[in-house]
């Protein structure tokens, strides 16, 4: 039987790793349909999901704090705070999204042909992404309000809302690309229409709900800005820099060529399964640490944060042993050809080994940013990237001339953060700050 500790971190946990999964599900139905219209618009939809990426990393300069701040005021049951605190959040969220909605609206053909997309890709792309440029600042406000739920200890009704959505889009994407059942046969436009139908409707059914579960009060008080920007901006700038390094990563990849490459991807997104247990149990991390320390029960805060890197590392460590025993068949499930098999193979095998620390880091990151100590971890996470993975990967493969050293400088830096992050969570002194 389980104990009271992890049914709780059990019920805020799977709720918020089953909507990550299905967010990623709506991302590859659309996919998957335009797959049947061109590679073009297969392409252009998915450089705009790029850029979309790059907006939820810009979304943590507001979202973090919201869930840190809000937390802290439900564990010490000031209920009032809370809904301040909503609408400032939905408040900057919206102010934020404004220049990235006007770039998106007016400025399409700048942004798909800096991204490298060629004449075909941007000509099917434009529309597609100026009518999903008109979400932006719902997606912003969405946001706030979802990080709002999970720091109240409730993310099953954000479940509830994208699995709505999820149906929603799916049902219109097959209407208005294809043309079925009387309605226009609109190809990429009819996907961006169906995500933005879906988009608005969720933000909605958001506000209707928040709305419900505590209120939302209008009122504009500076000292609840300046306590969200303060603890959101390092974790935003973290989240920024780590895109692009990112991208510096895959760019270091693909010098080896195209079936590298694509081994890669591929091996990615089927981590990307693995991260979604870990993201559910970050949030409880984040929600849990903040509530107790709310209710000035520190030791409650550390015991639960400690359970859930307990839990955690036992589900992503399983998910790892697949990676390890199992990854032909895994890869096979995305392509036939052996070659890229091979490649991703190699990456599975490698990565199935770090899900142990990877989990630690997931949660550990996440209780830290719960206690509103998010300077460590911007400072963590950002050294950590650049001298144990991106600058090691690069003089490796220089040296060797194999992909495998980029994964091993990868391998060696999921086990140095994880552990500077459990050293820095034992000390206790997170338990100390002030918000």
């Amino acid at each position: 039987m389980l104990n009271k500790d992890y049914k709780k971190i059990l019920s805020l946990s799977i709720p918020a790793a089953v909507s990550n999964f299905f967010d990623m599900i709506q991302v590859l139905v659309d996919m998957i349909m335009l797959g049947r219209v061109s590679p073009e618009a297969v392409a252009a939809a998915g450089l705009s999901m790029q850029f979309l990426g790059f907006l939820y990393a810009v979304m943590a300069f507001f979202s973090v704090g919201t869930s840190a701040i809000i937390s802290r005021y439900v564990g010490a049951k000031k209920f009032e705070e809370v809904s301040k605190v909503i609408f400032l959040s939905s408040f900057i969220g919206l102010i934020i999204s404004v220049p990235f909605t006007l770039i998106g609206i007016f400025l399409p053909e700048e942004l798909f042909f800096m991204m490298g997309a060629s004449n075909e890709v941007v000509e099917n792309g434009v529309s597609y992404f100026q009518i999903i440029s008109l979400t932006i600042p719902v997606i912003f406000i969405e946001m706030a309000i979802y990080s709002s739920f999970n720091a109240i200890g409730d993310t099953k009704t954000p479940l509830k809302i994208v699995l709505l959505a999820n149906l929603i889009n799916t049902i219109l994407d097959y209407l208005l690309i294809f043309g079925k059942f009387g309605f226009p046969k609109l190809g990429i436009e009819g996907a961006a229409i169906a995500t933005a139908i879906s988009y608005f409707l969720s933000f909605f059914v958001y506000i209707y709900a928040i709305n419900r579960k505590v209120g939302i009060s209008p009122e504009f008080e500076l000292k609840y800005v300046k306590k969200i920007l303060t603890i959101s901006v390092p974790t935003g700038v973290e989240r920024v820099f780590t895109y692009f390094s990112f991208l510096l990563f895959v760019k270091l990849i693909a010098d080896y060529g195209t079936n590298v490459l694509a081994g890669y991807q591929i091996g990615l997104r089927i981590e990307g399964l693995a991260f979604m247990p870990g993201f559910g149990f970050t949030i409880a991390a984040m929600t849990l640490v903040g509530q107790s320390l709310g209710a000035s029960d520190p030791d409650k805060a550390q015991r639960l944060a400690w359970q859930t890197t307990k839990i955690a590392s036992l589900f992503m460590g399983m998910m790892g042993v697949f990676m390890v025993l199992t990854p032909e068949y895994l890869v096979m499930v995305f392509t036939e050809d052996r070659e890229v098999i091979q490649e991703a193979s190699i990456y599975l095998k490698i990565v199935g080994l770090t899900q142990v620390p990877l989990a630690i880091s997931f949660v550990l990151s996440g209780a830290l940013r719960g206690a509103g100590a998010t300077k460590t971890t911007m400072i963590v996470n950002s050294i950590s990237l650049w001298f144990f993975r991106i600058i090691p990967a690069y003089i490796l493969s220089k040296i060797f001339k194999d992909v495998i050293w980029i994964y091993y400088a990868m391998f060696f830096e999921t086990y140095a953060k994880a552990g500077i992050l459990y050293l820095i969570f034992k000390t206790g002194k997170w338990k100390e700050k002030k918000i």
